[in-house]
């Protein structure tokens, strides 16, 4: 960092998707969220990094990728299934540029689709061979990428703080799926919904954890409250340094009504073809029963009303560009009023985003993170840092309790914690004191086989998933049939244990389908 730089911008995505593999079916709906992610975000992501290491443009930007996303990155089934979509994506493009070969308006925005797709599949298999979590190994030697990990299976884990094992068992399968997956312990961890209770910090630092991050509230509102705010880190009782989320960088990204990627030019997510286009013509992949798979194909900006006016891939890039040199200078601005009041520490911000965010829900997002590397490289006045930097205060050597706090609606867990999902956690609490009783009890290699399977469904039903589904009524079917899955092949493997049956066609049908963390034992 130059002399007359006095800030750092920490760019954070948290990638997340529940645990979601169905090898009893050839095509399965769900697992389109992992194949949509790869397309729209991941690959367009290591593209973006891999063009800004090539020029040397400098800044690192934080990644934190949860235990789930990082079995499904490694799964053969998936990664197969997944070079297959690209396949059919292709040859669907091949259809496109046919039907559209007379169509003048609408020819250039497939023709874009077409190339972008046949980059991301030659990225895919030839340069990649199927394997991303290498590359962001890759990225984060060549200084672009800071790798962090998010707690198991993403639970809420305010709501698990009466049963402070079933919190260890998470956090331990937290290091190990990430030391399987990068060969190194993680120093810093994603809260699965920024949910924070007083003495959590304690069994992160039994994991020997150095870092996390809060919603802003949970910050300003420790005991004692922090000198600079949300502007520097705080360390813990624990010793641990926490961080919070700045609010003014979230409305300009995250806002529907004042945010960016709300501007018309950009690509509108709700129009696909899929929806639009007769079934013979789109074929059996693109559809469950009756439902219609998202392709990906949309021509259309958000513009206003029904009325939609066509999607224009360039000026919508451009305008990102436009986005991203706005959103560093007003970092810029907030960084130049800070620094003189700030006389022990540089200031700290703090930017944190789902990233699926970035090319999912936003098209145009990895460009404007691209863009935001090129701007905050001319800056002298803040530069975008590895949270691995974080240094505390000289200043502050008193430690501060965090308050509890969670990110999205409220703010106080109430997405996760309320009368439509509170049937969950009494269940959640009678399994894990079944899984108590047999946990040392296990004589023979098949009980031990049977008592792993148990621990798997027991942290595939804490995910934070299903009850945000419920609430928002988001596949809330799918959620709750999973709960209920998962709740059922547990009790049905406790009877096994204890002898009440034998179907070892069950066992094994229950562990190639959930086969998340193969090395319990």
């Amino acid at each position: 960092m130059s002399a007359d730089c006095h800030g750092q911008l920490y760019l954070l995505l948290h990638a997340h998707l529940p645990f979601v593999r169905s090898p009893r079916y050839d095509r399965f709906l769900e697992e389109n969220w992992l194949f949509e992610a790869l397309t729209e975000t991941y690959l367009p992501l290591v593209q973006t990094l891999s063009r800004l290491a090539e020029k040397g443009v400098p800044g690192t930007l934080n990644l934190s990728v949860s235990p789930p996303l990082l079995a499904m990155l490694s799964d053969e089934l998936l990664l197969s299934r997944y070079s297959r979509h690209l396949q059919k994506l292709q040859e669907l493009a091949s259809k496109e540029l046919n039907r559209l070969k007379d169509d003048s308006a609408r020819l250039p925005i497939a023709k874009f689709y077409a190339a972008r797709i046949l980059e991301l599949s030659e990225l895919w298999e030839n340069r990649l061979h199927r394997d991303i979590l290498s590359e962001f190994a890759s990225l984060e030697r060549r200084g672009k990428l800071a790798l962090l990990t998010c707690v198991g299976t993403h639970p809420f884990l305010p709501a698990y703080q009466a049963e402070p094992e079933s919190i260890r068992m998470q956090l331990r399968l937290t290091v190990e799926a990430f030391e399987h997956a990068f060969g190194k312990a993680p120093r810093g961890v994603w809260l699965p919904e920024c949910g924070f209770f007083d003495g959590l910090d304690k069994y992160l630092a039994e994991q020997n954890f150095e870092y996390f991050f809060m919603e802003t509230h949970g910050v300003l509102l420790a005991d004692p409250a922090p000198k600079y705010g949300v502007f520097a880190p705080m360390k813990t009782p624990s010793g641990l340094l926490v961080l919070g989320r700045e609010q003014t960088s979230s409305v300009e990204v995250w806002s529907r009504q004042r945010g960016y990627p709300g501007h018309p030019e950009y690509r509108e997510f709700y129009k696909d073809i899929a929806k639009e286009l007769p079934r013979e013509y789109l074929g059996e992949y693109f559809f469950a029963g009756e439902t219609p798979i998202d392709t990906g194909f949309k021509y259309y900006r958000i513009t206003g009303g029904e009325e939609k006016e066509l999607y224009r891939p360039w000026q919508a890039m451009n305008l990102s560009r436009e986005h991203a040199r706005l959103f560093i200078a007003n970092r810029e601005a907030l960084m130049a009023e800070l620094g003189p009041q700030m006389t022990s520490h540089r200031p700290c911000v703090l930017c944190p985003y789902d990233a699926e965010l970035f090319g999912h829900w936003w098209f145009e997002g990895p460009q404007f993170i691209e863009s935001l590397f090129e701007s905050a490289a001319s800056s002298q006045i803040l530069q975008l840092a590895s949270v691995n930097e974080m240094q505390e205060d000289s200043e502050e050597c008193e430690p501060h309790r965090p308050i509890f706090s969670s990110w999205g609606e409220n703010g106080f867990a109430s997405v996760w914690v309320n009368p439509q999902v509170e049937f969950v956690y009494p269940k959640f609490f009678k399994m894990f004191a079944i899984f108590k009783q047999f946990k040392n009890s296990a004589q023979t290699e098949k009980q031990k086989k049977i008592l792993a399977q148990m621990e798997r469904e027991l942290v595939l039903f804490q995910a934070s998933d299903w009850a945000f589904m419920i609430h928002n009524h988001s596949a809330d079917g799918y959620a709750e049939k999973r709960l209920a899955e998962h709740e059922r092949d547990f009790m049905k493997l406790a009877a096994m244990f204890r002898g009440e049956f034998e179907d070892d066609k069950l066992l094994q049908e229950i562990m190639f389908r959930d086969n998340i963390f193969p090395w319990i034992q």
